[in-house]
């Protein structure tokens, strides 16, 4: 054991095999009447349940379902490059026979009284514990961890009198508990931000009586693109004329991530899928089929492949009005409609073209661009708010296992 004297406290990394401290608790469930919820690896996200995989029965579950749940415990997934955590404590110990986990957990159970489960979790959503877990995965199809790796892992932990010392455990996950609920308030701020452009779109256009009309009546050109002459091996990661792909394209926003670039010489052969500041990019195939961007870059400076379709709008129409009825459940359940019972999820021109949009009056629609310009500098506001709270958190992360705060 690694051991370092800090103002009294001892530090000492203490293995998870362990048997002083901990218990990797085996497969087997007890046998139960009625019905538990299932809740799989997809059940949790970060740190929290999203969802019930479902709900079943003893005697017919699936075979995954096989997890036992106990006070005390604290499980993470065993996929590399998987961040799920979740313990079972004090605080919620009506859930303990309310569910039954998944093979894909690992489950910890901690011997020891004085050693935090809350600790325990935060330690598990570390770089440091996950990058040593992501080394031990095996497995060529899906790696994961399995119990004869798992054991050799190590968790720092407070001593005093040569016991764990659950104060400075409480007193670290008290502190960072408040820096992860910062986190969590700046993600939360951009997503209420996005709901309030949806509910003032709703009451400005979709609750009005305006006349309607075929998108293609109102357009100059919709065009999707294609793939570059030579195909992928012509990408590049730098340049100046920018190769727009659906990845880029979220639901009422142009997404940097990703970025892929293409000659000028390629380019220039390309002229059909040029694209034009405020052009509407809407994806047209597969899974993100619907979603739609605004571009506000250089005219002629990118050009788009074949998943996505340029809509070039004519002067009655403004680009973010257009975009957000695309995105509005409306058009979104039309798109739906026609891809139902298809092979292939796919937008043609004449569908795009016929998609019945109202026409308010141009004043109004510019004035609801505006409010998404004013929302979307608040927005990059909340970025750097929630950047630097990140970078908060994941600083007292680091000088928190390591015996510094």
């Amino acid at each position: 054991m690694k051991q370092r004297q800090i103002n009294k406290i001892e530090w000492k990394e203490i293995a998870l095999g362990d048997g002083d401290y901990f218990e990797i608790i085996g497969s087997g469930i007890d046998k139960f009447t009625g019905e538990k919820e299932y809740l799989s690896t997809e059940s949790i996200k970060g740190a929290k349940i999203e969802k019930i995989e479902c709900k079943i029965k003893y005697n017919d579950k699936p075979s995954r379902a096989n997890m036992q749940p106990l006070m005390n415990s604290v499980w993470f997934a065993k996929m590399q490059a998987t961040l799920k955590v979740y313990a079972f404590t004090k605080e919620n110990e009506e859930e303990i026979n309310q569910y039954i986990l998944s093979t894909g957990f690992a489950g910890i159970k901690l011997l020891n009284k004085n050693i935090s489960p809350e600790y325990v979790r935060i330690y598990f959503t570390t770089d440091k514990f996950n990058l040593e877990k992501d080394k031990l995965c095996t497995g060529s199809t899906q790696r994961g961890i399995n119990n004869s790796f798992i054991i050799k892992i190590k968790i720092p932990l407070p001593f005093s009198n040569n016991q764990p010392d659950l104060k400075e455990q409480e007193r670290i996950v008290k502190i960072l508990e408040n820096a992860e609920n910062l986190k969590e308030k700046s993600n939360k701020a951009e997503e209420l931000l996005d709901e309030f452009l949806k509910s003032v779109f709703y009451e400005m256009f979709l609750e009005g009586d305006f006349k309607k009309d075929s998108l293609k009546e109102h357009t100059s050109l919709i065009s999707s693109g294609s793939t570059p002459l030579g195909g992928s091996k012509n990408y590049l990661d730098r340049g100046d004329i920018l190769f727009i792909r659906s990845q880029n394209v979220l639901m009422n926003k142009f997404s940097n991530y990703d970025k892929l670039f293409i000659s000028k010489e390629i380019h220039d052969k390309m002229k059909r899928t040029w694209v034009k500041k405020r052009d509407v990019l809407l994806n047209i195939t597969g899974a993100s089929i619907g979603r739609t961007a605004i571009y506000l870059g250089e005219d002629n400076k990118a050009n788009v492949n074949q998943h996505v379709c340029i809509i070039r709008l004519n002067k009655e129409l403004d680009s973010y009005f257009v975009n957000y009825y695309l995105s509005s459940k409306t058009t979104q359940e039309y798109i739906s409609r026609i891809n139902a019972g298809g092979t292939r999820e796919a937008l043609n021109f004449k569908q795009i073209g016929d998609i019945k949009i109202p026409l308010p009056p141009l004043p109004l629609q510019q004035k609801f661009a505006k409010i998404v310009e004013q929302i979307e500098m608040m927005k990059e506001n909340v970025k750097k708010t929630k950047q630097n709270s990140e970078e908060l958190f994941n600083s007292l992360m680091q000088k928190a296992f390591r015996g510094e705060l």
